[in-house]
């Protein structure tokens, strides 16, 4: 009776552990295929309405340096307000299409239905020559990433290559895992149907 007991609990567990198993794979390979869809389209990748953005000038410092990792928060434009830290896909002829973060320096404006902002990074001495359009809004810079801009700066050169070695080889590990864990309980499953 007391065997039973423990077979039960570590059916039980195990099925668990495999359910988080399960259940994590499916999250990295949602989560690879997202990142992949949106880097193919030119766009910002998000997940769970949220972004991770590399500011790649020093138009934001001091609040923001260049080569900080920042978050970025999903909002609908008409919840940005003046003093906002926006990131909006850029009309400037310049930069056209391309990611840009600056602060909302005045009220938004709605005009005709759309809302634009005007924009300034807080480096720079003059508002944007474009509005940011309520359309191209990204999102709402939300925090500084500081841990994982120092990882970054750890990582550059060729050691980015040995980490991206390690994750592909952590990632097929994982999937020789399933499926040997799939393949044993199958044939544990076999032999107790055949009496074993």
């Amino acid at each position: 009776m007391n065997s039973e007991k423990k077979t039960k609990k570590k059916s039980a567990l195990g099925i668990t552990l495999s359910a988080l198993w399960w259940s994590a794979v499916v999250l990295l390979i949602l989560l690879l295929v997202n990142i992949l869809g949106a880097k193919m389209t030119g766009n910002v990748p998000r997940v769970f309405g949220y972004s991770i953005m590399n500011i790649v000038s020093g138009s934001m410092e001091d609040e923001i340096p260049k080569g900080s990792y920042i978050l970025i928060k999903k909002v609908e434009p008409e919840k940005v307000k003046r003093g906002d830290v926006i990131c909006f896909y850029s009309t400037d002829p310049q930069i056209y299409g391309l990611p840009n973060t600056h602060r909302v320096v005045e009220e938004p404006i709605n005009n005709n239905g759309s809302i634009e902002f005007v924009t300034r990074g807080d480096a720079n001495p003059i508002n944007d020559k474009e509005t940011a359009k309520g359309e191209n809004l990204i999102g709402v810079y939300v925090k500084r990433l500081d841990a994982l801009t120092a990882f970054s700066d750890a990582l550059k050169g060729n050691i980015m290559i040995f980490v991206i070695i390690g994750l592909q080889t952590c990632m097929f590990g994982m999937a020789v895992y399933a499926v040997t864990a799939l393949r044993k309980k199958k044939n544990s499953n076999d032999d107790d149907a055949n009496g074993e």
